[in-house]
């Protein structure tokens, strides 16, 4: 099967501490690199290819869901939103004529409407780097048809080599345990059967791989290691001939050091598949290289090799996840650029090296950083006589406990009901922005007013009305409580305003337009300090002029800021009486 979830009663790792490929390569280009991005997690600009090359992705998944025996070429792209056994396969005389032909119009369904996505999707995100109009959307239009040409070659020899006990099967509806998408729930045999000689269209539903449902939820189809500490996720997984032969799709045209890193992803794979499937080692594997058209073959590796390769992970899980890591355990120790041309074929690796283009190198030691980050302390503006105490993002509280009484409950259909809860002649709103966390609902189902509750974790800020509100995130719940514990504390008793220091990472901004039609504009800065990273934001206008003149490596303190959180991440609130001062220039360094 390509997918193996996690078993929930011995996982005790849980999805966001495992150790994946893409970490793996990070590390090994460099522990420093790895640092910033995984354990600080800093956002490398997110640039028009990351969301067009998942376009292209999504588009040839989407054509290999359908079948040129049920779907015409001219079909609307939401031809399956009530499943394939809802459509009557097409006659003979019905059927297109040159599958190549059906793709293309196919991809041209498709393509546009998932293009207009992702630029949606690109425009709203707050790290967004590069220009989307500088790239060619027919470029990678073509890059869907040109994978789509790869798959019609494993067609062709599927109908070419398919033995009779694997087409009779299919024509009776034999079916892997997971199958390929196809939009089919009905079992019994297979409405596209023919009789005689395997047909091309036969073929194209015998052929069809495994590949992630672009209709499941994000991250549900991963491959999981038995013990819980690495996961994967394959992109197309072809299983017609007896044999397993796995393929990385790549929008690119293989050019470059990151070619490499493809293929030692595709060895990893090939280990978390013999892993997971009783020591039975891919047959082929292959880096799909759609902007060349260009299939690149990977040897699979040897039982011993993926004995040496999952021991390798599992130290390095051992090392990095399984333990607390420090920046000292991350040493700015690059690996040399390697080098590859297009289709992903070695040739002499280049002089330059992989901290001329880092994006951290304002901050990294190897760079124009250094490693003495802002430790909290204090801060005296000038002109100002009042010393401001510094605190450690460590040290920040964005969550109290409070024992209250619960004044009053509107339950809404299908959301989690609005409370309002009473303590010590104070009202506060519960804003339950989660039902359930780990499958545990995060408030008492029959809550009801004059009920003692203890809100656990929550999230005070306030609402555009400024008043008082409670978030419960992920990390937050509600509980009936006869009596407050320890540490609870009242409505007012929390500390609203902190004071930071730290180091410039990179500025974000967002922008859109709200229900009334406005348009509004947030700015960001991601700092770090020596206990971790925080993120400030505020309005477009709260913003002094000082904020434009910003550079990764700067240090400043943010004065008077509100704290918000959602799950791990805290984040500071730029308020109406907030200030921002330079401590230093990183250019004076």
């Amino acid at each position: 099967m390509p997918v193996q979830v996690a078993d929930s009663q011995t996982d005790d790792i849980g999805p966001f501490n495992r150790l994946s490929a893409s970490q793996a390569n990070t590390w090994e280009d460099c522990p420093r690199l790895w640092w910033y991005q995984n354990k600080m997690r800093l956002k490398f600009p997110q640039t028009p290819p990351l969301f067009l090359g998942r376009a292209v992705e999504e588009c040839v998944c989407r054509v290999l869901m359908e079948s040129p025996g049920i779907v015409f070429n001219s079909a609307p792209s939401d031809v399956l939103a009530n499943g394939a056994d809802m459509l009557l396969p097409l006659f003979d005389d019905e059927l297109p004529s040159d599958f190549m032909k059906w793709c293309e119009d196919r991809v041209d369904a498709h393509w546009p409407s998932i293009r207009d996505e992702m630029h949606e999707e690109w425009s709203k995100n707050a790290r967004k780097g590069g220009n989307w109009h500088e790239y060619s959307m027919d470029a990678y239009r073509d890059m869907c048809v040109s994978a789509l040409r790869m798959h019609m070659d494993e067609v062709e020899s599927c109908k070419d080599s398919v033995t009779e006990s694997e087409l009779t099967d299919w024509r009776n509806g034999v079916r892997p345990d997971i199958p390929a998408p196809d939009g089919r729930e009905k079992q019994g045999p297979n409405p596209l059967a023919r009789t005689g000689e395997c047909t091309l269209v036969e073929a194209w539903e015998i052929a069809r791989p495994w590949f992630v449902d672009p209709n499941a939820p994000p991250f549900s189809l991963n491959v999981i290691h038995p013990e819980h500490w690495f996961q994967g996720e394959y992109d197309l997984v072809y299983r017609h001939g007896g044999k397993i032969r796995i393929m990385d799709l790549k929008a690119s045209r293989g050019g470059g050091d990151r070619s490499g890193n493809y293929v030692e992803q595709l060895r990893i794979y090939a280990m978390l598949w013999s892993i997971t499937h009783d020591g039975v080692i891919p047959d082929e594997l292959e880096i799909w290289y759609a902007g060349v058209g260009v299939r690149k073959s990977v040897e699979p590796p040897t039982a011993e090799e993926i004995t040496n390769l999952e021991s390798e992970l599992n130290d390095l899980w051992q090392e990095i996840k399984g333990t607390e890591v420090t920046i000292e355990d991350c040493p700015p120790i690059p690996r040399s650029i390697r080098g590859f041309s297009e289709g992903g074929v070695k040739i002499d690796d280049p002089d330059e090296l992989r901290c001329d283009t880092c994006d951290w190198a304002g901050l990294c030691p190897n760079g124009s950083g250094d490693d003495d980050l802002p430790d909290g302390g204090q801060h005296q503006p000038s002109g100002d006589i009042k010393v401001y105490e510094l605190t450690p993002f460590a040290d920040l509280k964005p969550r109290v406990n409070i024992f209250c009484e619960v004044f009053s409950v509107t339950n809404v259909p299908e959301k989690a009901p609005n409370i309002t809860i009473e303590k010590d002649g104070g009202f506060a709103f519960v804003r339950i922005m989660v039902k359930e966390s780990q499958g545990v609902l995060t408030y008492p189902a029959d809550v009801a007013k004059g009920d003692s509750i203890r809100l656990i974790g929550v999230v005070p800020s306030t609402n555009w009305k400024g008043e008082l509100q409670l978030k419960v995130d992920p990390h937050a719940r509600i509980e009936k409580a006869s009596e407050a514990e320890e540490g609870d504390v009242g409505l007012f008793d929390f500390q609203a305003r902190w004071n930071v220091v730290g180091r410039v990472a990179y500025t974000t901004y967002k922008s859109g337009v709200g229900k009334n039609g406005k348009p509004w504009a947030r700015k960001g800065i991601v700092l770090l300090d020596n206990s971790g990273r925080i993120a400030v934001e505020g309005w477009d206008n709260a913003w002094p002029s000082l904020f434009n003149t910003l550079k990764q490596g700067d240090e400043i303190a943010v004065l008077n800021v509100s704290l918000d959180a959602w799950a791990i991440d805290v984040k500071a609130n730029l308020e109406k009486g907030s200030t921002m001062h330079v401590i230093s220039r990183a250019d004076d360094n």
